[in-house]
C-alpha cells in the first residue's frame, strides 16, 4: 500500500464533447485511471503541457493564445503565440522553461521563463519527417531520460503505433521493438505516469474513449484502464504528486531503562593501633627498720609501719588480655611478719622501759638512805 501511494499522481485532462464548446477539466489519477470532473473552463484548451518548475499547465486556444492554468482550473491568457503556424495546436509538453507544441507539421519550441527577455517568443521550430508523420501525432510527453517526445501516431495503413519524435530534427520514428496501439480514429492525450509507462487515451473508439497504459520495459504490454464518452477534442498532461494524508504511526512506548544497581566502592577499614599496654612498675622492696634506743625519761615512739605494697590496677585494653603480676610474696603473709615484727619491738620497748624504771627506783632508794 505504501509503495503504491508512493508512486501516484495526478494528470489534468481537458476535453470538449463539441466542436465549438468549452472544455471540461478532469483529473485523473494515475496508474489507476480512475478520473473526476473538476469543472467546465472559459476556454476550449490543446496542446496542454505541464511545468513542474512553476507547477502550473500551458496550453493553446484554437485563437493562439497562450493560458496558463492551476490545479483547480484558473486560467489566465498570458499572451499570444509568437507564431502564425502555432495556431490551431494540437499536442503540447513542457520541460524545464520550454513549451513544446506540434501544430501542422512541425513542432514550436517556446520560451515560458518569465524571467526570460524572450519571454513567450519563439525557440525553434522543426518540421516533421518522414511524411507519413507529419499529421497523425495528436499528443506527445516529453521523456528527460533521452530528450524525446514520445506519442501515437496513426497512419492511413495499418495499427496505430508508439513513435518518438526528436524535437531539434522532426525526425519521428516508432519503437524499436514496435508498440502497436488499438485502432482509432486518433490518441489526443498522452503523458507520462510516475512508474515511466506512457499513458495514452484514444478520442473515440466505438463510442468511447479509452485509456490505455504502455509499458516502456521492453514488454510492449498495452492495458486497458478506464472508459469515458467519446470526445470530439482531448488532451493530457501531467503528471503531479497525488496529494497523501499523513501516516499516523502509534504512539511508541518506551520501556523504563533498567540501571544496574551501583556496587558500593570498596573500602579497606584499617583496625586501630592498639593500646600500648603501660608496664607494670616492679613491687617497692620492704624495709625494715630498727628503732633507735630510746633515752632515758623519754617516752618511745612506735616504729614506722610501711603500707603493704599495692599494684596499680591494670588497665584493661580491647582484646588483649592485662599481664597478671604475682608478687614475691603475698600480701596477707607480708603484712602478717610486718606485724610480728611490730610486737616484738614493743615487747622490747615494754621491757627496757621496765629496766628503766627499774633502776631509776634502785637509784631514788639509796639517795634517800644516804
Amino acid at each position: 500500500m505504501i509503495l503504491v501511494a508512493a508512486l501516484a499522481c495526478v494528470a489534468l485532462q481537458v476535453e470538449a464533447v463539441s466542436d465549438d464548446g468549452p472544455s471540461t477539466l478532469l483529473s485523473v489519477e494515475l496508474p489507476s485511471g480512475a478520473a473526476t470532473t473538476v469543472g467546465v473552463l472559459d476556454h476550449r484548451l490543446n496542446a496542454l503541457g505541464y511545468s513542474e518548475a512553476q507547477d502550473a499547465y500551458f496550453g493553446v486556444t484554437p485563437l493562439g493564445d497562450i493560458v496558463r492554468m492551476d490545479h483547480q482550473g484558473a486560467a489566465t491568457t498570458i499572451g499570444h503565440v509568437p507564431h502564425s503556424g502555432v495556431v490551431q495546436a494540437v499536442a503540447g509538453a513542457v520541460h524545464g522553461d520550454r513549451f513544446y507544441v506540434r501544430s501542422s507539421g512541425a513542432v514550436y519550441v517556446i520560451d515560458i521563463d518569465p524571467g526570460s527577455p524572450g519571454y513567450l517568443g519563439l525557440v525553434s521550430a522543426s518540421v516533421l519527417w518522414p511524411i507519413s508523420f507529419v499529421l497523425s501525432v495528436d499528443d506527445f510527453d516529453y521523456n528527460p531520460a533521452d530528450g524525446l517526445l514520445y506519442g501515437v501516431a496513426t497512419k492511413l495503413l495499418g495499427h496505430p503505433e508508439v513513435v518518438t519524435i526528436d524535437p531539434t530534427t522532426g525526425w519521428t520514428r516508432p519503437l524499436d521493438p514496435a508498440i502497436t496501439m488499438p485502432d482509432g480514429p486518433g490518441y489526443g492525450a498522452a503523458a507520462f505516469g510516475p512508474d515511466g509507462a506512457l499513458y495514452a487515451t484514444n478520442n473515440d473508439q466505438g463510442g468511447e474513449s479509452l485509456l490505455y497504459r504502455v509499458a516502456l520495459d521492453g514488454s510492449g504490454s498495452v492495458t486497458l484502464l478506464s472508459g469515458r464518452p467519446a470526445a470530439r477534442t482531448i488532451d493530457s498532461a501531467g503528471c503531479y504528486a497525488a496529494a497523501t494524508p499523513p501516516i499516523v504511526l502509534p504512539p511508541t512506548t518506551t520501556p523504563p531503562v533498567v540501571v544496574p544497581p551501583t556496587a558500593p566502592p570498596t573500602t579497606t577499614t584499617t583496625p586501630a593501633p592498639l593500646p600500648e599496654v603501660p608496664a607494670v612498675p616492679p613491687p617497692a622492696p620492704t624495709t625494715t627498720t630498727t628503732p633507735s634506743p630510746v633515752p632515758a625519761g623519754a617516752t618511745p615512739l612506735p616504729p614506722d609501719v610501711p603500707p603493704p605494697p599495692s599494684s596499680p590496677a591494670p588497665t584493661t585494653p580491647r582484646s588483649v588480655p592485662p599481664p597478671v603480676f604475682k608478687p614475691d610474696r603475698p600480701v596477707e603473709e607480708v603484712v602478717a611478719v610486718a606485724d610480728r615484727r611490730t610486737e616484738t619491738k614493743r615487747r622490747w620497748s615494754l621491757a627496757v622501759l621496765l629496766l628503766v624504771i627499774g633502776a631509776g627506783a634502785v637509784a631514788a632508794q639509796r639517795a634517800r638512805r644516804a
